[in-house]
């Protein structure tokens, strides 16, 4: 939608507003990082840092690149990631790195992109062309989600911090399970030999192409159920992930079930990603499209409350500090009444999954088909990644 593309092109005429600049210094070596990469063997997508251990010297530099939604953040010396998580970034809370924040002040299920999350630490480094940031592993280093802006991210920083020194690089929206390690060691210590990083890379490329491929065709094939009363639950899952690969599905793609049969979607299995099982597919888009900018005056602590865009062209906010990005009410929670009644009834899981614990959490998710459905179904897809397609045909 118009709102949308304004928001997103305006977005990066803010970042220079938004963030604090920071310095590189000399590199020594620069080393490849590929954060995250999507597979030909399936829907899928490796949900790993490619290294994900590095020894590198002071002065180093790592360049981040990925086509797909990630973070590079570098956490300060000595935070352990799943308690820097847990205090720092939870989503559904209002904890700084959070990428989905509630707006304490608007009405109720209304969520907002973190900017801390969203935005890079500083807008004058580490992008192409640009200067490399520095870590000197004191401060939390982030490169923000550049996919949401423009384009692949493409960017770099260089080590600073203490030789005998240890650091952990996240993606803060992955949780704390898509992790790196980089190990600042001695000058007169060798650091890692980027071609046999490359060979390290293949190897678990190659493993978690053939893994992924096996999960997609087990899921793919299921077609289980239990009996409750005189209907059937029947068995789905709105995607699987295993310990470093995430499928971008619903399984089974389609189920035939009949009239008075409830579906239980599953959302235990999820290692990484958040998912939503949303119907119709053609209310869900429309919902999942909505990214409103907002003006908030005096923070959500203040009196007042949130209000419209003060311009129509960006900056939006006469301050641009006090932008705020809001979902649409209806893309966190759980909506519908649980059953559907026809072709046109709302339903949805609302956020659920591995990073959702202050949402939607991981559990289960029923749905009564009260209805029968035209022979195509009725279709409903996550509107997290609303390429992912399912439907469910009752006769």
């Amino acid at each position: 939608m118009k709102t949308r593309t304004i928001v997103m092109v305006g977005l990066l005429a803010l970042m220079a507003t938004l963030v604090l600049p920071a310095t590189g210094a000399g590199a020594l070596t620069t080393y490849d990082v590929e954060v995250g990469k999507f597979l030909t063997s399936a829907p899928a997508e490796s949900m790993r840092f490619f290294p994900g251990t590095i020894d590198v010297h002071k002065g180093d530099t790592l360049h981040f690149t990925t086509e797909s939604f990630h973070t590079a953040t570098l956490l300060p010396v000595g935070q352990g990631v799943v308690d820097w998580y847990d205090a720092n970034a939870t989503p559904g809370t209002s904890q700084p790195y959070g990428l989905i924040q509630p707006d304490t002040e608007d009405t109720p299920n209304t969520y907002k992109f973190g900017n801390l999350a969203i935005f890079p630490t500083s807008s004058t480094c580490g992008g192409s062309g640009q200067p490399a940031c520095s870590y000197d592993g004191t401060t939390v280093v982030n490169s923000g989600v550049s996919v949401l802006f423009d384009g692949p991210m493409d960017w770099s920083v260089t080590v600073d911090a203490a030789p005998g020194s240890s650091f952990w690089v996240v993606c803060l929206i992955h949780s704390a399970n898509m992790r790196m390690k980089v190990n600042v060691v001695a000058n007169t210590a060798p650091a890692s030999d980027p071609a046999a990083l490359d060979t390290a890379n293949a190897q678990a490329l190659a493993q978690d192409t053939a893994s992924a491929a096996a999960l997609n065709a087990k899921y793919s094939a299921k077609q289980t159920w239990h009996t409750k009363g005189a209907h059937r639950v029947w068995d789905a899952w709105a995607g699987v992930d295993n310990r470093h690969v995430a499928l971008y599905g619903m399984y089974p793609r389609t189920l035939h079930i009949a009239k008075g049969d409830t579906v239980q979607w599953h959302f235990d299995s999820l290692t990484f990603e958040d998912h939503t099982v949303t119907f119709p597919s053609d209310k869900a888009v429309k919902i999942a499209n909505v990214f409103d900018p907002a003006c908030d005056p005096d923070g959500d602590t203040g009196p007042l409350p949130d209000g419209p865009p003060d311009t129509m062209d960006p900056p939006f906010c006469t301050d641009p500090t006090q932008l705020e990005i809001h979902f649409s009410p209806n893309f966190v929670p759980k909506l519908g009444n649980g059953t559907v009644t026809g072709q046109r009834d709302l339903e949805s899981s609302g956020v659920r999954g591995a990073n959702s614990s202050e949402l939607g959490g991981d559990a289960n998710y029923n749905l009564k088909f009260g209805a029968a459905s035209s022979g195509t179904g009725f279709k409903y897809i996550c509107m997290i990644h609303t390429f992912m397609r399912g439907r469910v045909v009752v006769r």
